[in-house]
């Protein structure tokens, strides 16, 4: 079987990335939440969805 690929999409606004990973995952897709620091030393995050092809979860959309 053949890997699948994970994007991260940065999305700064909590209720935008919530709307975006219901879509996602309405569609068949895996969705998880994820931050990182913007700088080594910074305190600002980036806030991004981790998202990858799910053959195996149910496409909903439908």
């Amino acid at each position: 079987m053949a890997t699948n690929p994970v994007m991260e999409l940065k999305i700064y606004n909590q209720e935008d990335r919530l709307t975006v990973a219901a879509i996602l995952i309405k569609n068949g897709y895996t969705v998880a939440q994820g931050k990182k620091q913007r700088t080594p030393t910074g305190k600002s995050l980036d806030y991004y969805l981790k998202v990858s092809e799910d053959f195996d979860n149910a496409d909903t959309a439908k």
